[in-house]
């Protein structure tokens, strides 16, 4: 497993390229006009005159930001937003809009936006914030892909593998593990050997990392570690 790299470079550079900016916003001339900036500035960017558009776009096939206003025609930006930080998947979000009060200023922050913007924003500013975006955007594109790609070869281990797995991701000796699992030390030595290959990991951090981005609660009780969450 990759946690750095060639490879991981390359994997953050083909998404960087792949960013795409969601505009969400119901004034036309504002849409039109982030499109061209965007575009200029060589940044792929789709428009939403709604929120039930928005709600029907295919938000994970890329990294991506949102631009989101807070008053929409068919419903609160705000609003929506806090539904959807429920999602680990949750894209970056930028509120730009006219009415940003205090108190909406506040709300927004601590719902976990990354930022609000205020209308009239310079072209300088939503570029800067949108560079922004896209770093923290990238992040969770690869780290989602890579934790899918881990669960994958995960569900390829044996039983008895899976409870080697959680072992040695706990920290245990293989002598540890040997005995919890009713097996020779031997066994485990050769179980663990083969569990590693499977899942392209060649160091124990990376082990123990690639538990924590599958979500896996490790159990060594029933030899299946479970998953709290679907990558």
């Amino acid at each position: 497993m990759d946690t750095g790299g060639d490879r991981n470079d390359d994997r953050q550079g083909d998404a960087m390229h792949r960013f795409v900016v969601h505009i969400v916003d119901d004034d036309d001339s504002f849409r039109t006009s982030l499109l061209r900036l965007f575009h200029t500035n060589g940044i792929e960017a789709v428009a939403y005159p709604t929120l039930a558009q928005f709600h029907e776009a295919d938000l994970y096939a890329a990294p991506g930001c949102v631009l989101l206003d807070i008053c929409m025609p068919d419903g609160d930006g705000l609003t929506a937003f806090e539904r959807l930080v429920d999602d680990d998947d949750t894209l970056p979000v930028i509120f730009v809009s006219a009415y940003a009060d205090i108190p909406i200023s506040v709300r927004v922050m601590k719902s976990g936006a990354l930022d609000i913007l205020v209308k009239p924003v310079t072209a300088e500013r939503l570029l800067s914030a949108v560079d922004h975006a896209r770093r923290v955007a990238v992040q969770r594109f690869v780290s989602r892909r890579e934790a899918r790609e881990l669960l994958k070869r995960y569900k390829t281990l044996t039983p008895r593998e899976r409870a080697v797995f959680a072992g040695v991701a706990e920290g245990k000796l293989n002598k540890q593990v040997a005995v919890e699992v009713g097996a020779c030390e031997r066994t485990i030595k050769s179980e663990r050997a083969k569990m590693m290959k499977k899942l392209q990991i060649t160091r124990v951090v990376d082990l123990v990392r690639a538990a924590e981005m599958m979500g896996l609660k490790l159990s060594m009780n029933d030899g299946s570690p479970t998953t709290e969450r679907q990558p």
